[in-house]
């Protein structure tokens, strides 16, 4: 719970940049998260959240 409320606090302090959710929807085999995992990511680069043990949010913010 503390994750979501992190992610709608950055979405709120940045409402002027767009920003883009993305959600773990499938794992197969071994994985850090489980499906529904979430991270949000805003126009200037900023996170809240996380997809993994920090192995996937660089490669998903480009």
């Amino acid at each position: 719970m503390k994750e979501l409320r992190e992610i709608v606090q950055l979405w709120r302090k940045r409402a002027d940049q767009q920003c883009a959710l993305a959600t773990v929807v499938r794992a197969r085999g071994s994985s850090y998260r489980r499906p529904g995992a979430r991270m949000l990511i805003t126009g200037r680069g900023d996170r809240a959240g996380a997809l993994s043990g920090g192995c996937l949010e660089d490669e998903v913010a480009v």
